[in-house]
């Protein structure tokens, strides 16, 4: 562990935890924390002391967060943190973004190496449900006694339904094969629903003009059909 020392000097009230999420340079760290106990301020001063040491130059650094707020509130912390501990770098160059926005980001700017192609719209919330709602009897499919996939009676409220299991299978990365494999019909189906919402997903479709607001808390992509 090691700090800068303008760092130990101008925040002298870090605790240990702080003291060691700030000091550590080489290698992952989780850091498990509730709400108000200074997780983002030891990640700025972790990011500010990594330059002051010339760890790592300002464009080599990634700050990510949840929501828009909290980005910017992080960029202005950071800003303000180095003017009072004296560094002169150009923050300019450092990424602090939403994690949606940096992965958007990412799938842009390398969108040739993916699936998807030279042509692809990033789905906000609202856009995911119309997307679900367009394809309604591909991805949901008929209701079977007066029920759409053994659960929702109507048919918006399948598609907010599926929606949210459709993230929750995707962000705690669950293998789709192993719900297919389960005992319970309604994780077979929403299992099942999931590879064809991803096989839909990635087919080429009618043009489209959304796009991804950066702010979204659930995201996926949908390439628009390539002229020849």
């Amino acid at each position: 562990m090691s700090i800068a020392p303008a760092i130990a000097e101008h925040y002298p009230a870090l605790n240990d935890a702080q003291r060691a999420i700030v000091g550590h340079l080489d290698g992952p760290l989780l850091v498990v924390a509730g709400p108000g106990s200074g997780k983002t301020y030891s990640i700025v001063l972790r990011a500010l002391n990594l330059l002051l040491l010339e760890k790592a130059l300002p464009r080599q650094l990634v700050l990510c967060t949840f929501t828009e707020k909290a980005a910017f509130e992080m960029r202005d912390r950071l800003a303000a943190a180095a003017r009072k501990v004296g560094y002169t770098g150009d923050l300019s160059e450092l990424t602090v973004s939403t994690i949606h926005s940096f992965c958007n980001r990412i799938l842009s700017r390398h969108r040739h190496r993916t699936e998807l192609g030279h042509g692809f719209d990033t789905l906000d919330e609202l856009t995911q449900l119309l997307f679900i709602f367009e394809h309604f009897d591909e991805i949901i499919g008929p209701a079977e006694n007066d029920r759409f996939l053994l659960r929702w009676k109507t048919r918006w409220t399948a598609i907010e339904g599926a929606r949210g299991y459709f993230d929750k299978i995707t962000e705690e990365l669950v293998d789709p094969a192993r719900l297919i494999a389960s005992t319970d019909p309604f994780l077979v189906a929403i299992a099942m629903r999931t590879v064809a919402t991803s096989a839909r997903s990635l087919m080429p479709t009618e043009p489209t003009s959304r796009t991804c607001s950066g702010s979204c808390t659930t995201s996926c992509a949908i390439p628009a059909p390539r002229t020849p």
